[in-house]
């Protein structure tokens, strides 16, 4: 009976021990008897070429680091509206972040704010940062520390079919400096609209999400507007403000005009049903499955000023992590100046280095020129704040209230109330 004690309580420690030299299933990190330090690194469910990209690199990362370092990758779907983000919402309050995880830019301040993140401003050289565009540090910055680094930088622009454009007599522009104005872009809109075909498309089929405020955002910066004063601190008078009011209803009048519409296809522009469309760059590599698709690039439209988005997808460190310096080396090699090059080149992306564009020369010419200009020259970074979760949510309420023909300035005073009582929780 002794000898039967005996070894159940070996059993049991030979258990407790395997756990304890394991990663704790798939939102922790451990390791091994030999050293080697497991991590559970998240991805959002991109472009299917941007899921492969990341599994690459982090084999890669994985034979580089052999021994010292290995990367579980789970890729996380997006689903509809902010699925991935709620998803990461709910592993913070159970205590089941994974070590490294990438975010959308403009919620690093909401995660640093409420303590997601841990900074890594002591793991990247000073050499390193500089190389960044600026808009990447900033997006990855909040209250003066570094929370996040992306490879690659963003844009919407105006794609649109070469055939379309040519048999209607309209000559896109090819200089940033002659980027259609609203009333130009109304006009072509009408022109290229016919019983067949939309002149434009605006993926309204992605439902009411981050793209209808990555976009839409654009037609306010571009009116001479903002979502939230310099500060950060306040939405009322800005959300909605005069020039939000009106930006959102020449979006509207795109709808009531019949030269966009709500129930648009995902690839209406790519198979002939649409002749422009507002577009990420990121769609660019799918276009190669569509032969018969001649396109081009052309530049945002705007009212008082150039205006284009920009941030994209960065990786950080979560704060629940026991491994903090070797999922900073995850983070710098998924942002390196190899990462940055492949990631641009197989996702159409500009890149986030200064030094990559030695490596894409495309760039130096139509059509990659277009989103290299609005890069360089009117790119526009969403607020940065602890309350964008709530203020992009309600923004792209209030955008797609506007497409359906509902009263623009009731939807943003709505959005602006919402926004208010956030921004309250943060500013006391």
């Amino acid at each position: 009976m002794k000898n039967k004690s005996m070894f159940a309580a070996f059993c049991l420690l030979l258990v407790f021990a395997l756990i304890a030299g394991c990663s704790n299933d798939d939102t922790g990190s451990g390791r091994t008897k030999d050293g080697e330090v497991q991590l559970v690194m998240w991805a959002h469910q991109g472009q299917p070429k941007e899921v492969d990209f990341y599994k690459k690199r982090i084999d890669d990362f994985n034979t580089a680091y052999k021994g010292k370092i290995h990367v579980k990758l789970k890729i996380i779907p997006s689903g509809a509206g902010h699925a991935y983000e709620d998803k990461i919402n709910a592993a913070a309050t159970s205590n089941g972040l994974p070590d490294v995880l990438d975010m959308d830019g403009p919620f690093v301040g909401n995660y640093a704010a409420t303590g997601l993140l841990a900074p890594i401003d002591s793991y990247i050289p000073d050499k390193d940062k500089k190389d960044f565009a600026d808009s990447i540090i900033q997006q990855g910055t909040y209250d003066k520390k570094l929370y996040a680094l992306g490879a690659m930088e963003s844009s919407v622009v105006l794609f649109y079919n070469k055939k379309l454009l040519k048999e209607a007599g309209i000559q896109a522009p090819e200089k940033i400096d002659d980027a259609w104005d609203w009333n130009e872009f109304l006009e072509v809109s009408k022109k290229l609209t016919t019983e067949k075909t939309k002149g434009l498309t605006m993926h309204m089929d992605l439902g009411v999400g981050e793209w209808f405020t990555y976009m839409g955002s654009v037609f306010v910066w571009s009116n001479g507007g903002d979502l939230l004063n310099e500060d950060r601190t306040k939405a009322d008078g800005y959300l909605n403000g005069k020039e939000s009011v009106e930006a959102l209803e020449y979006v509207q009048k795109l709808f009531k005009e019949k030269v966009v519409s709500m129930s648009n296809g995902p690839t209406d522009f790519e198979e002939g049903r649409a002749a422009m469309m507002l577009g990420g760059v990121w769609l660019i590599p799918g276009f190669e499955e569509y032969k018969d698709l001649d396109w081009g690039i052309t530049y945002f439209p705007y009212a008082k000023e150039k205006a284009s988005p920009s941030g994209s997808w960065a990786f950080g460190v979560s704060s629940q992590s026991k491994f903090p310096k070797e999922a900073a080396e995850v983070v710098k090699w998924m942002s390196n100046k190899d990462s940055v090059v492949e990631i641009s080149k197989i996702t159409g992306m500009p890149p986030a280095r200064a030094s990559a564009f030695d490596e894409l020369k495309e760039y130096d010419e139509m059509p990659k020129k277009a989103i290299k200009d609005q890069v360089l020259e009117s790119a526009t970074a969403r607020p940065s704040t602890p309350a964008y979760p709530v203020l992009t949510a309600k923004f792209a309420e209030a955008f797609q209230a506007a497409a359906l023909g509902q009263d623009v300035k009731k939807a943003l005073d709505k959005a602006t109330e919402d926004t208010e009582r956030e921004l309250e929780r943060f500013n006391k």
